[in-house]
């Protein structure tokens, strides 16, 4: 009897030691297929290739990415939370993605441009090669102890009647909780998500955009960089990004 009760004790012990992960109640999933197509003036995005800018400047386009941050599905309802963060490399043509999301109806996406400040400023050490914050994507400001939300670098003719190579550099690298901002995706008809189907979205990202909206225009001559500073134009830059940005139901 004393032996059984001993070992009945250890288990008991070793029960309430254990460390597992909660189990979480499973929900219908469904896949959500994101493309990503980077352009200018509506046609594919060509990296070293020279495009007009605004004022007759000729401008190309040579290392592109930004992150978005905690995508939500919204409904008519509320909203879920559907990933963390995801790394947009747009330097490299279209791609796509795709995301694990609860069966529903939903009117669009919401993400944030950057990331927000308990993201910002982790460790980036915690992270391996492949998470999208690891310091190999070169996105980390060691100096600053945080992050680039939207790097965009590239060069430009100072001479509108240039015919040259283009040698001046442009090089905007936005960041800090000042330059964070949320961009509301939201396609001009609303869609569903079924259990065991892929639902697909295009993303188009006007890269034009980012030098010349309605509301804000970048005179790449005058300002053409910024790294952790010159706020006045990472917030023009971050404005223009998240009006580039729409989202269209396949």
């Amino acid at each position: 009897m004393t032996r059984s009760l001993f070992f009945f004790v250890c288990a008991a012990l070793l029960m309430a030691c254990r460390t597992d992960e909660p189990v979480k109640p499973r929900t219908a999933a469904s896949t959500l297929r994101i493309e990503v197509r980077p352009e200018w003036n509506g046609q594919p995005l060509q990296r070293y290739t020279p495009y007009i800018a605004p004022h007759g400047y000729r401008f190309q386009v040579e290392f592109l990415k930004m992150y978005l941050s905690d995508l939500r599905l919204v409904s008519a309802t509320g909203e879920s939370a559907v990933e963390q963060v995801r790394l947009l490399d747009l330097g490299n043509g279209p791609f796509q993605f795709d995301l694990q999301v609860p069966v529903g109806n939903w009117l669009g996406l919401r993400a944030g441009i950057g990331l927000p400040h308990d993201l910002n400023y982790t460790n980036a050490a915690l992270y391996g090669d492949e998470h999208p914050m690891s310091v190999n994507n070169g996105m980390y400001w060691s100096w600053a102890t945080g992050y680039k939300f939207v790097l965009f670098d590239g060069r430009y003719d100072p001479d509108p009647n240039g015919t040259g190579p283009l040698l001046s550099t442009f090089s905007v690298h936005t960041g800090m909780d000042t330059c964070f901002t949320t961009a509301e995706l939201f396609p001009a008809l609303p869609f569903g998500t079924e259990k065991d189907v892929t639902t697909k979205l295009v993303l188009r990202i006007a890269v034009d955009h980012f030098l010349a909206t309605p509301q804000d225009t970048i005179n790449v001559t005058t300002e053409n960089q910024s790294h952790g500073g010159n706020y006045p134009l990472a917030l023009k830059l971050t404005r223009n990004v998240r009006r580039s940005m729409a989202l269209e139901v396949l």
